[in-house]
């Protein structure tokens, strides 16, 4: 390098950031002060220092990175500056008039490097060094920005991470978080490699440690002294593990604890006591739940907001503002155990009280509204949401018994549109065993765990539960979980063949169901005659109720369950002979199915059109798609209907018999290996290969980022080249990958250089 610098020489390799030095080389070029934020640990120091020795070279008269760790006095900002870049004082001029004219006319980098405890003299010497030198430009790092005009923020991402099924070692090591702990790693242990062994351990530590550079090489250097196994064990207690950093980096550099410790301790009084209050959320928040849960003295609900801006510009907390609707916030795993240590003991006791009172009212609030339109919306929020609900049914538990029942029943209908049956199950299992005099609250538990208990194949525990549930309401007059109950009783009657039963409960079902005016229980009642008759009795009278639910359900506007009537008349239209109105009812009922990703749903699809496959002679689908989705069911955990499994089994028996033990085999394997989207892709009528143009049926936008990789250029450079963001290049990736049907990045540009070429 010839232009004058003080830049260090890297000691350990630099791991990755390739995408991010394009960009920031790219910002460089349009931007005179960047400032790269980011939580401690994240690597911003390392990556400055990278990127200044990479375009020092447009810099002739320096490259000058100035150490503001040690500095701990703002007023000594400007003769350090000066020092670092041979600029020498004057006795007869103040030491900011000399730097100005100094670098006035040169054409400079400069880096300041740690601004977040001196940010205001920061602020006014950039601010001053910008307006007086037009050549220079400044680069900082900072836990905060400097809120100049013309600053570019730049939030150091975390390294990337492995893809969840990634157990591939060759794989592995796309992924930066792995590269750099096995570089790490070497240090201390030269023989150390990645291996089939070792993979899923290593993958697991590096996403436990969220892909932070210190924390990461902090794990590493264990790797001497301990297995991969025993490192992630004792991660739950990360702070007093990942201790062992270089006695010649700062101290803040030297465990993950003084990391944090360093950003904690720059906080106001206000911002610590709203951090330390934040770590009762498990799993983010946003801000209504923040303002019920942590104000109090010292903290005015209309002083939250502000608070929570300050620690998200500080990198304490996480906001997710690219929602269409709510800003979600969340803290990284290490920032939010550090911040729980500090919660008070004193208000340790009423946080979690107001938690789990705020979330058991949002969750009762939510499932009420998965039978509206906007089920799909309130799905997601529940989804998002699992972790504080879990936390505050965890503390009900212990603390308020009857409330903890309450939301446990109330969370009957998100498990079972979401197929938790397992999770439920557990649930409902703890609430119970739980003694209470309130029976009324035992009722709907009861009857929802027999719901899940059915559906898991577990017909005893069903019939128990539901026969318990339906003395209580009978005998306390309960007759809306009453409906519910008797509706499993037969449920159960019916699995067991028994006919006389199962007509006789769903009945007295639609009987109660009309009486109490409750429209979904009708539709279920009309759903469950239509079955148990179009198997046993009369097929039209089973057609006509099923007519009349889905009619119902329609009116409702609730689609989730009107495509699992949908799967009903489509079993109906099978059973008449009508293949082409079968075929588009399950069409429909899965494409809404898939829309919910309710797998159970989409196995009883896959099989009816399996079955559809078989009758119409193409035996080959018809044992894919019941592998399919078998392989769908074997991951939920649910099971067939009895009466359904034996018609679909000898449906598949003779398509298997037709096309021989080796293809039926091979038929199988196929279905077996598709995942949920492929599936129903291909049940479709997509084929679950990738498309055979030459072109993966990509647009063209995809097939000029596709060659431009094939062509070595990073995601960063391909944005540069094609002059759109590197969200959009991500988001064309993401695309290609799922269309080629490709994994990684090196395996689109293999595909892309054999059928595309290169630009």
């Amino acid at each position: 390098m010839t232009t004058p610098n003080n830049l260090p020489a890297e000691l350990t390799s630099f791991v990755g950031r390739e995408p991010q030095l394009a960009e920031l080389r790219r910002l460089l070029h349009r931007s005179r002060l960047i400032t790269l934020t980011g939580p401690g640990g994240a690597g911003k120091t390392r990556l400055a220092v990278r990127l200044a020795t990479e375009v020092a070279e447009r810099y002739p008269d320096g490259a000058w990175l100035v150490d503001l760790a040690p500095l701990g006095d703002g007023r000594l900002l400007e003769h350090t500056l000066a020092a670092v870049s041979g600029i020498k004082e004057e006795s007869i001029r103040p030491m900011a008039e000399v730097l100005s004219s100094g670098l006035a006319n040169s054409t400079a980098l400069i880096v300041l490097d740690g601004c977040e405890h001196l940010v205001d003299p920061c602020a006014e010497l950039a601010s001053r060094l910008l307006r007086t030198c037009p050549k220079l430009a400044i680069l900082t790092t900072s836990r905060e920005p400097l809120g100049v005009t013309g600053e570019v923020i730049w939030r150091t991402p975390s390294l990337t991470l492995p893809q969840q099924d990634d157990a591939v070692p060759e794989l592995l090591m796309e992924s930066e978080a792995i590269r750099l702990f096995v570089d790490r790693a070497r240090l201390s242990r030269p023989d150390f490699e990645l291996s089939p062994a070792n993979a899923a351990p290593l993958s697991q530590i590096c996403t436990r440690l969220e892909g932070i550079p210190l924390a990461i090489e902090l794990a590493a250097g264990l790797a001497g002294v301990m297995t991969l196994q025993e490192i992630l064990e004792r991660l739950r207690h990360r702070f007093r593990l990942l201790t062992g950093g270089s006695r010649s980096a700062l101290p803040r550099h030297q465990t993950l604890r003084q990391a944090v410790d360093w950003s904690h301790g720059l906080l106001s009084p206000g911002e610590q006591a709203l951090f330390a209050r934040l770590g009762v959320f498990a799993g983010g928040f946003d801000l209504p739940a923040a303002e019920a849960v942590v104000h109090g003295e010292p903290i005015e609900v209309d002083q939250v907001l502000p608070l929570i801006s300050r620690l998200v510009n500080k990198s304490l907390v996480v906001a997710d503002s690219g929602r269409p609707q709510t800003t979600r916030y969340r803290m990284l795993d290490t920032i939010h155990e550090y911040a729980l240590e500090k919660i008070p003991e004193s208000e340790h006791v009423e946080l979690r009280r107001k938690h789990a009172s705020y979330f058991g009212e949002w969750a009762i609030h939510a499932t009420h509204l998965l039978t509206s339109p906007e089920q799909v919306g309130w799905l997601r929020r529940i989804d998002e949401e699992q972790a504080n609900i879990r936390l505050a049914m965890e503390w009900s538990l212990s603390e308020r018994p009857d409330d903890a029942m309450r939301l446990v029943g109330e969370m009957d209908a998100y498990w079972w549109m979401r197929r938790h049956l397992s999770e439920g199950l557990e649930w409902f299992s703890r609430a119970l065993e739980v003694p209470t005099t309130n029976e009324a609250l035992r009722a709907p538990a009861l009857v929802a765990r027999a719901r899940l208990s059915r559906r898991r194949g577990d017909y005893a525990a069903a019939r128990r539960d539901a026969g318990e549930c339906a003395a209580i309401c009978r005998r306390l007059g309960l007759d809306h979980h009453l409906i519910r109950a008797v509706t499993l009783l037969g449920i159960v009657a019916s699995q067991q063949g028994d006919k006389a039963a199962a007509l006789a409960n769903f009945n007295e079902a639609l009987e109660l169901a009309l009486r109490l005016e409750e429209v979904d229980r009708v539709i279920g009642a009309l759903n469950n005659v239509a079955m148990i008759e179009s198997v046993y009795g009369d097929i039209q009278i089973a057609h006509t109720r099923v007519e009349e639910a889905l009619a119902l359900a329609e009116s409702l506007g609730d689609r989730f369950l009107r495509a699992n009537i949908l799967d009903t008349v489509a079993r109906i239209h099978v059973r008449l002979g009508e293949y082409d109105l079968a075929a588009q009812q399950y069409t429909e009922a899965l494409t809404v199915a898939a829309e919910f990703e309710d797998t159970m749903n989409i196995a009883d699809c896959l099989d009816g059109m399996a079955l559809l496959a078989a009758f119409r002679g193409d035996p080959t689908r018809a044992v894919v798609l019941v592998a399919a989705g078998h392989a769908m069911r074997s991951v939920s955990g649910g099971e067939r209907n009895a009466e359904w499994s034996v018609e679909v089994d000898a449906g598949v028996a003779k398509a298997k018999a037709r096309i021989g033990r080796a293809a039926s085999e091979a038929a199988w394997n196929k279905g077996q290996g598709m995942n949920m989207q492929e599936a129903v892709r291909y049940a479709l009528g997509a084929s679950a290969e990738p498309p055979h143009d030459g072109q993966g049926g990509l647009t063209d936008r995809e097939i000029q980022v596709a060659r431009l990789i094939a062509g070595g250029l990073t995601n960063g450079e391909v944005a540069a080249r094609l002059k759109i963001s590197g969200r959009t290049v991500d988001a064309h990736v993401e695309h290609i990958r799922n269309k080629v049907g490709l994994r990684t990045r090196s395996q689109i540009a293999v595909w892309a250089h054999e059928r595309l070429g290169t630009p």
